[in-house]
């Protein structure tokens, strides 16, 4: 196999305006071509505005694409297959085969090493060789329930430090190149790093391609370990992708999951059941929608050191858990629905905390619109990251920076990313 970083290049793509329907993209409309962002948008980051010149090439091979991700909350791998067509933000993406599976015995550590436990080299590098060989064995699942092989893997890889200009996603692919005959795309977020931005959030380019509206605004909301939101416009003839925006605003499954843990001894709050049992008391709310909404106003990205655990440890032990998990559900559900209730026309739910109902509970009755959840799109809530990594490695492949200077605040469109390992050419 090879190894190659991939450097900046001056890729041209077509961009498109397209509805979505029963979870696949639907073109109704016609398109532009032209390049995402010419040299005198790179310089004054001007906005590409659609037109009606002609549509893509029908001849576009299709792709299948597997991208994996592991989240903050460390709660699984979760992998989408992906069929891709076409180029560039001219994709049509639809989901062929989603697999999660659990961490077993590596979540424990990967956990102390993102609350920056001390490990030795030794140990480290031991763990990413193993989290390497269980992200192997999970895409054999996955392959073998599809019954297809991929043209491209892309990893994110887990998280276990992020403080911007320095991020971490620790994995060893090398396994995972060595058994496959496709190339691998990992450490996505490093190229934004190196060109001033935050590294993060980095799927709303997914997000656009795969959830944008012609008629409404959409609000795209991972309720992960941290909360991030994607602001979607509606995608009519003056809408482009600089008028996307994106943050992270704040701490969500990594408290909840922490008081679980502190207070029911489980390593989360199945559906909210605990949280749903309880009352909330209004000086907790208080106190903690008054931490979140200080996070929301930040304008960084979130990681290592944004916990909470601070406010977690000093609540009297003589607080019921099932109070005290109620109390923050309500608190994070209400700080959502406040920074994003008028700044969009509808409201998408993914990742894990979807399942958390009385989190879901408080983020609609905050809101007061119609609030649902990427399966409205055929994209299970937890395989919407996943899928978002496939369609972000396909934008790799096809030349195109993944992220955008005004959501992650780079100086320019970052290089395009990724670290590539190309299987072995084949003797002739």
């Amino acid at each position: 196999m090879r190894l190659i970083m991939i450097l900046p290049l001056n890729a041209a793509s077509t961009a498109k305006c397209d509805d979505l329907h029963e979870g696949r993209i639907v073109r109704d409309h016609p398109s532009p071509a032209g390049p995402l962002l010419d040299r005198r948008s790179r310089e004054s980051h001007d906005c590409i505005m659609p037109d009606d010149r002609h549509h893509g090439s029908p001849n576009h091979p299709e792709r299948f694409i597997i991208g994996a991700m592991t989240g903050t909350s460390l709660d699984g791998i979760d992998l989408a297959l992906v069929r891709v067509t076409g180029e560039g933000l001219s994709l049509q993406v639809e989901l062929v085969q989603h697999h999660s599976a659990p961490l077993g015995d590596l979540a424990a550590p990967l956990r102390e090493l993102a609350q920056q436990q001390p490990a030795t080299a030794g140990t480290i590098a031991t763990l990413a060789l193993r989290f390497g060989e269980r992200h192997a064995h999970v895409i054999r699942e996955l392959i073998t329930l599809a019954g297809r092989r991929p043209d491209l893997i892309v990893l994110h890889g887990q998280t276990v430090f992020h403080q911007p200009p320095v991020s971490w996603q620790l994995i060893n692919p090398a396994l995972i190149a060595a058994e496959g005959d496709c190339p691998i795309v990992f450490d996505l977020r490093q190229a934004d790093l190196a060109a001033g931005g935050q590294g993060a959030p980095i799927t709303p380019l997914a997000d656009w391609v795969l959830f944008r509206s012609r008629e409404r605004r959409r609000a795209i909301v991972n309720l992960g370990g941290f909360c991030n939101v994607t602001h979607l416009p509606a995608a009519a003839s003056t809408a482009s992708i600089c008028d996307i925006e994106a943050h992270d605003l704040c701490v969500c499954n990594q408290l909840l999951d922490a008081i679980a843990q502190r207070a029911f001894d489980s390593p989360y709050d199945p559906d909210g059941q605990n949280a749903a049992s309880g009352r909330t008391i209004s000086t907790l709310v208080d106190d903690l929608h008054a931490q979140l909404k200080a996070q929301n106003a930040g304008g960084r990205s979130l990681g290592t050191g944004d916990e909470l655990s601070s406010w977690l440890d000093s609540i009297e032990d003589d607080v019921a858990g099932c109070d005290l998990a109620a109390s923050a559900a309500h608190a994070i559900g209400k700080t959502i629905a406040e920074a994003i209730r008028d700044r969009t026309d509808e409201i998408v739910l993914a990742g894990g905390g979807t399942r958390h109902r009385p989190l879901v509970q408080a983020i609609r009755d905050h809101a007061s619109m119609h609030v649902t959840s990427t399966e409205t799109f055929g994209i299970p809530v937890s395989a919407r990251e996943a899928v978002a990594m496939a369609v972000l490695g396909a934008l790799c492949a096809d030349g195109m920076p993944i992220t955008l200077p005004q959501v992650t605040g780079c100086r320019t469109p970052a290089p395009v990313a990724g670290v590539w390992l190309h299987p072995r050419a084949t003797p002739r």
